[in-house]
């Protein structure tokens, strides 16, 4: 997840269009000191009949994500956020129960993909795992160096997520007083008596398997280099410690794992190409990283990634040349069994105020709604029915 909300307007651009307008010259209008010049931008290949335009750009920043998109690895979706149920300018606040343009209220949902609450306290990966599990399958659940709702499963499902360091698992109590402190513990622990409380008794079997887990992580990990140098950044780290978890599932007895990352950095209000050319940078130099690692290892066919924000930004700047919080914005998918090359879903075909799809300063109400998206991840990983 890019934290912060994403002015993904600025990362798919239209290019070239020759039908009923030129879509690009409307963002140039509507974006003002914002917009990317067209020479600048990464065309990518392919055909994208479904949209207003023939071609589209990418930031220039994001070469290696131009590239897995030319080589079908990578596609886009279009407008896309949180949707109670399709709507329009007139009826968007009644129709939708989720608090719009707001942080925290946009992640999390980005996160559950349950507007109607049909399964509350629950995350779109989390009842992945579950129906996973229910199979039969030994299913890992991560996430790196934030707790997340979107691995949330039922309870009693799924074994509980784990949350992982960027930098690595530290050996528990590695410096410990005695020699024997580890199996004083498992005593102290394991000790059960007619008076034991069920509380103390959940709590000391918390820790036990803590610390197995703890243990078999440590050990499992310790050995493990990746192929490829990964960027010394945030999210570099976090991908390169997704890659090295990847490489250890058979050491892990995993079927499958699903990972959660999330970075910072995106609520730009001020200063928004300045701050995207740094962002981009480095999410392109780590997305490269991570495919090339998995190519090397043999196992690009069965990873995807999917990038999500808490939203898109006003296509419209501020004073201060940045953008402000909007709702339906562009992401990305990708992996080796991808069907890339694409755009999936409508891209607006009108960015002024004047579109049937504007709230004002170029919020888009989305068109494709995030449950739209996770659906044929679902049914990729292997979920038969209906999440529920």
């Amino acid at each position: 997840m890019f934290a912060g909300g994403a002015d993904s307007y600025n990362m798919l651009v239209p290019h070239t269009c020759t039908g009923e307008k030129d879509l690009y010259a409307e963002y140039a209008q509507v974006r003002e000191e914002i917009a990317l010049k067209k020479e600048n931008l990464r065309v990518l290949q392919g055909t994208t009949d479904n949209q207003i335009c023939e071609k589209f750009g990418v930031h220039p920043q994001l070469e290696a994500v131009q590239g897995m998109y030319d080589d079908g690895d990578l596609l886009f979706f279009t407008n896309t956020g949180v949707l109670t149920k399709e709507t329009d300018k007139q009826n968007y606040s009644r129709d939708t129960v989720t608090q719009l343009f707001a942080h925290n209220w946009m992640q999390r949902e980005a996160q559950r993909v349950d507007p109607l609450k049909n399964a509350d306290g629950t995350g779109v990966l989390g009842r992945i795992s579950d129906e996973l599990t229910k199979k039969g399958l030994s299913v890992g659940s991560f996430s790196i160096d934030v707790n997340a709702i979107s691995l949330l499963g039922k309870p009693a499902v799924s074994p509980t997520p784990f949350i992982l360091s960027r930098g690595g698992v530290t050996n528990f109590n590695a410096d410990a007083s005695v020699d024997t402190m580890d199996s004083l513990i498992a005593s102290l622990n394991e000790a059960t008596t007619s008076e034991s409380g069920v509380f103390s008794e959940l709590w000391s079997s918390k820790l036990l398997k803590s610390i197995s887990d703890n243990t078999q992580l440590y050990n499992t990990l310790a050995d493990l280099e990746t192929e490829i140098s990964f960027p010394d950044s945030h999210l570099g780290r976090q991908l390169e410690m997704v890659a090295k978890m990847i490489d250890s599932r058979e050491a892990r007895g995993a079927d499958a794992d699903v990972y959660f990352l999330q970075t910072g950095g995106w609520d730009t209000h001020s200063d928004v190409e300045d701050n995207l050319n740094a962002l981009f940078e480095n999410v392109d130099a780590s997305f490269k990283a991570f495919s090339d690692e998995m190519k090397v290892k043999g196992i690009w066919d069965g990873i995807t990634v999917i990038q999500t924000s808490d939203f898109a930004r006003t296509l419209g700047p501020n004073t201060g040349r940045g953008s402000d919080h909007a709702w339906g914005g562009n992401y990305m998918m990708f992996g080796g069994d991808v069907k890339g090359r694409q755009i999936v879903g409508s891209y607006p075909g009108n960015l002024t105020d004047d579109g049937e799809l504007s709230l004002g300063r170029g919020r888009m109400i989305p068109t494709t709604s995030w449950d739209a998206v996770f659906l044929p991840l679902a049914e990729w990983a292997g979920v038969e029915e209906n999440l529920t």
